[in-house]
């Protein structure tokens, strides 16, 4: 049941109560009837939550009821939009036909209901229609209202709200993000063996090892800490982690996920046969680590994979997870592992680890006695505590609370698999019901999922409503992040933003048994052998067909496909209840005219299509709230009708190579997202485009990226200060491609941003193409920390002829910052740090800062000559958080700066420093990246460093500096310094053992070394020992 019966009841009456009063529904005469409808429906709601209990355990008159409900409340929905639509359109018609005369004394006293006689008379036929059918709802809930005494359900209060409030400081909110979830020897103890298995030697080139454990036992959190082992890194040249799955992933998708991980390309390969190939190619004489995670079937290893890199691979290890001991013999594994479930000590441990914060560590210990008998419930299963934990963090931390947890019948419910019971159904069964239509939602989504798709979706289907100041946008933002909270989605590390989350398998097969048949994520034709194809609402295109057919799939509201396989598009025109429509991929080539007829839709997603045009008929979806068209590479113009999509939310245009944008932009005043605005016109049509001052209305944009800056007219240009609610800002000329500017361009676009001034709640700005010979006063103000207070990214992109940087260093929550292509830069002074005046720091956020591509950078000083002169007491702070510093294709740069000792750097990338002769004095630096850099000379004082790598594809011998940094490095009784060499074929020949650089460089403690794209190689490790190389010896 994808649609939570009480919420979609809730939402249902609260629209109702919304478009009553509206005067699309006044003109049309139902008002009466609607009111009628709302009652019924508040009376039903009270019940509802019983119901959808009753119904998940199965009882079938309960389910054969509640389903006849969300029918009629499917139907209900459309017909109030169907109510709005046919009303405004009457309004629309009745202001087209008005004349001047109608003001008159005489024209007012024709009036029919407040509305002109004209537009009653022509509503006469619509008012029939609708009122027919509204009639009809009445009648049919009240049959089910009859209905539903036979029931006894227990009615709850009808006044009272589950809903989960934004930002609501109480105890329904849980308060930690996830904690590591390793607890346990068990786990430490298994990682050692099993990669000891895994490295060590063996005659056999391809060997497969098996973990074995019911479902969320913990069998992928082992898998991943033996993945992430420093000795699998060193053993293997190659690494992939595949996701298998039970269904949605195909053949084919598996073979580019391989190829893909080993660092090629499959080009346009479409078949087994064509990938199989490839991937021999990409795996010839190179060692492989494969992890299989979630295997269902055998044949995925034996008809799939196992051959190409049993012939090719010098060695080959493959680590299974799978829940049937029986998979783990069919595929061969020479040694199974079974995993065991946590004991109740460790099982409280993880619990802890979830629910308490620093300061807690009594009342935990006074919830003890409570908290291992909800551990014994869970069984020992690591995903069940997690589960667990996420209802305990929002409650009270009492005796009281948790004994209604352990005590809840949400633990003995029955009518789900088996695994599905107990904890993990009562972690759901507390989310409030909008988080729980929310996470059924995650049932629609591949392994993956991505916020902001999750985000535009829930908005779509209507689960989300504004709260207070917080835009629909902020509220799912925070719903996302609750459901990360209370452990149904997890965090991707590899995001630190937390925007793609995985759901783990369990809880994915959770969100699919109560999603029912209205949900479906496969081949359509598998969903249409089923007797409930009828029920099927919300459809996920995942197979392996080249094209598939959606035929007899009437009542579908969400349709979503990445080709291939291809669909025929003309058939989406039938799809009369569609509310989302996602097409992706360059396949598909044209949308149907009779897109236009889709009135009920709210998303339409065509990002990365190959289509040229879009239809007029476009701008009948006055329902629309979000339209992505980005990096559509053949779409060169919009209809005009796109400006009346009155209700449009988000107007995505990236990357697509549009002419213009139609003049009207500016009515859309519900815009919030709006990217790819272009300014004048690209093509032959002069005039048709946007002038800057089209933006002027748009008053609830939070994300603007405008481009062809240079075109705006320099009295249309103050249109961002009344934007209170934008945080990201990307502004954009159009790239200098001639090489010649004239002093007058350069003087009016100076002229332009000067007034293009943002708001102060900004928190990111790109500036990008910018050919002024100066930067806006408003980034060079010696106030700059005061107009931009929220600034915490900041992207400087091809300034070409700005000779000085802003004062940036007086921008007090500045976390990223990016100079690139500031080519007329020669010095960096400290000037660059504030106002010129002595400040008590400078950059006091910034963590990440990037310089590229700066080819005329020479000098960088931090420090002036009277500060140096200074105690070091009395200097201003310089870069107290700063982590990491990357240098790129910067060549005149002579020297890093003096002070920067002061910053805790632990990683600093140079490439492209072609003066730059030392490196040296950094104490806390972790990591060293070098690059290009032919004179460096002096490699010293750093005394922290784990990890150094260097590029140098030219030269056939060891840096000196390196010799000598090797020669002088500290070494701590653990040591853990990697060296990692990319260098020609015949420097690497000179690292083997027994040649001459090996002397220097058998005393790191790990090596590795490639040459020739990776396809040739050496890997050491001192302790324990390992030596591997696929180099052939020769006397040359």
């Amino acid at each position: 049941m994808a649609m939570i019966v009480d919420a979609f009841a809730g939402k249902l009456v609260e629209k109702l109560g919304n478009v009553i009063e509206e005067k699309a529904i006044m003109v049309l005469g139902v008002k009466d009837e609607l009111q009628k409808l709302q009652r019924r429906m508040k009376r039903i709601a009270c019940v509802l939550k019983d119901a959808e209990r009753r119904r998940i355990q199965q009882d079938e008159a309960v389910k054969l009821w509640v389903d006849e409900l969300k029918d009629f409340m499917y139907d209900a929905e459309d017909i109030i939009d169907l109510c709005m639509i046919r009303g405004t359109g009457v309004l629309l018609q009745d202001d087209h036909h008005s004349l001047p005369a109608e003001s008159s004394s005489a024209s007012k006293r024709v009036r029919c209901c407040n509305f002109s006689l004209l537009c009653c008379v022509r509503s006469v036929p619509i008012r029939y229609e609708i009122a027919d059918k509204i009639k009809n709802l009445n009648a049919k809930l009240e049959e089910i209202s009859e209905d539903k005494d036979k029931f006894n359900f227990i009615a709850s209060s009808c006044n009272s709200s589950d809903a989960y409030v934004v930002n609501k400081p109480s105890s329904r909110q849980s308060s930690s993000l996830p904690e590591p979830d390793i607890v346990g020897w068990d786990i430490r103890d298994a990682t050692k063996s099993l990669v000891e298995l895994l490295v060590s030697p063996n005659e056999q080139k391809c060997r497969l090892f098996a973990i074995v454990g019911m479902g969320g036992i913990g069998k992928t959190t082992l898998a991943q800490q033996i993945y992430n082992d420093s000795k699998i890194n060193d053993n293997f040249l190659l690494h992939s982690w595949i996701w298998v799955s039970k269904s949605s992933t195909s053949k084919t998708d598996l073979l580019k996920e391989i190829i893909r991980n080993a660092g090629d390309s499959y080009g346009e390969s479409t078949t087994v046969a064509e990938l199989q190939k490839i991937l021999s190619n990409v795996l010839h004489g190179k060692s492989l680590f494969l992890v299989l995670d979630d295997v269902w079937d055998a044949d995925v290893w034996i008809d799939l994979i196992k051959n190409p890199k049993q012939i090719v691979t010098t060695k080959c290890r493959v680590l299974v997870t799978t829940r049937d001991r029986n998979i783990a013999m069919k595929t061969g594994a020479v040694h199974i592992h079974n995993v065991s479930k946590l004991s109740s000590d460790f099982g409280w441990e993880l619990l802890c680890n979830k629910v308490s914060t620093n300061n807690d560590e009594s009342d935990m210990q006074r919830m003890k006695d409570i908290g291992m008998q909800i551990i014994e419930k869970c069984d020992g299963l690591p995903v069940a505590i997690k589960a667990i934990a996420g209802v305990l963090v929002t409650k009270d931390r009492n005796k009281r609370e948790w004994e209604n947890v352990l005590n809840s019948d949400a633990w003995t419910i029955t009518g789900l698999p088996e695994e599905l019971q107990g904890a993990l159904y009562l972690s759901y069964e507390a989310l409030p019901s909008t988080l729980k239509q929310c996470f059924l939602y995650c049932s629609l989504q591949p392994r993956e999922v991505q916020r902001e798709e999750l985000i535009r979706e829930w908005i779509a289907e209507g689960f989300i409503k504004p709260s207070g100041h917080a835009s629909m946008e902020d509220v799912a933002k925070d719903y996302y992040i609750e459901l990360i909270k209370r452990s149904f989605l997890q965090p991707n590390p590899v995001y630190v933003d937390m925007s793609t989350c995985t759901v783990h398998d369990l809880l994915r097969g959770l969100a699919q048994a109560l999603a029912g048949d209205e949900n479906f994520l496969g081949d359509p034709q598998d969903a249409q052998k089923a007797d409930s194809i009828k029920k099927l609402r919300r459809l996920t295109v995942s197979s392996e067909r080249d094209s598939v057919s959606i035929e007899h799939l009437d009542s579908l509201r969400r349709l979503s496909l990445s080709t291939p396989p291809n669909l025929n598009t003309p058939v989406i025109g039938s799809l009369k209840h569609l509310r989302l429509l996602i097409l992706n991929g360059e396949i598909i080539e044209n949308i149907p005219d009779s897109i236009g007829d889709l009135i009920h839709l709210r998303l339409l997603d065509l990002y990365n299509t190959s289509i040229c045009e879009l239809p007029e008929s476009l701008g009948n979806l006055i329902n629309l709230q979000f339209l992505l068209l980005g990096d559509c590479e053949c779409l060169h113009n919009l209809p005009r009708s796109i400006t009346k999509l009155c209700n449009l939310r988000h107007l995505n245009l990236q990357d697509t190579p549009l002419n213009n944008v139609p003049k009207g932009i500016g009515n859309l005043e519900h815009l919030n997202y709006l990217s790819g605005f272009i300014i004048g016109d690209n093509g032959l049509d002069k005039g048709e485009g946007c002038e800057l001052e089209e933006l002027q209305l748009l008053k609830n944009l939070s994300y603007l990226e405008i481009k062809n800056l240079e075109k705006a007219r320099f009295e249309s240009v103050s249109t961002l200060s009344n934007k209170p609610r934008l945080r990201n800002l990307i502004l954009n000329c159009t790239p200098n491609t001639s090489g010649h500017i004239q002093q007058q361009e350069m003087d009016k676009i100076v002229q332009v941003l000067d007034e293009l001034s943002p708001p102060p709640g900004l928190t990111d700005l790109f500036y990008g193409n910018f050919f002024g010979t100066r930067y806006p006063k408003w980034l060079t103000s010696s106030s700059i920390g005061a107009a931009l207070p929220e600034l915490t990214g900041l992207h400087l992109v091809d300034c070409c002829n700005c000779i000085q940087l802003p004062q940036l260093g007086q921008l007090p929550q500045l976390n990223y910052l990016k100079i690139e292509g500031a080519t007329a830069v020669v010095s960096i002074g400290p000037e660059f740090l504030g106002n010129g005046e002595p400040a008590k720091s400078a950059f006091p956020k910034l963590e990440y800062l990037k310089f590229r591509d700066m080819h005329n950078w020479e000098e960088w000083s931090l420090i002036s000559e009277v500060e140096g002169n200074q105690l070091e007491s009395r200097r201003p702070l310089l870069f107290p958080r700063l982590i990491f510093i990357s240098i790129k294709n910067c060549p005149r740069l002579k020297a890093l700066p003096r002070g920067l000792n002061q910053a805790s750097i632990q990683k600093l990338v140079i490439e492209g420093a072609h003066n730059l002769s030392r490196v040296s004095d950094l104490p806390t630096l972790r990591e060293l990246q070098v690059g290009d850099c032919p004179i460096l000379e002096c490699v010293e004082k750093l005394d922290s460093l784990q990890r150094l790598a260097m590029l140098d594809e030219k030269n056939n011998s060891l840096p000196e500096w390196l010799i000598s940094f090797l020669q002088q490095r500290k070494r701590p009784h653990d040591d853990q310094f990697h060296l990692h060499l990319t260098c020609t074929a015949q420097a690497l020949k000179g690292f083997l053992k027994g040649r001459s650089y090996w002397v220097f460089l058998q005393q790191v403690p790990r090596l590795e070394a490639y040459a020739k794209g990776g396809n040739m190689y050496l890997k050491y490790t001192k302790e324990p020992y390992s030596y591997q190389t696929n180099l052939v010896e020769d006397i040359n």
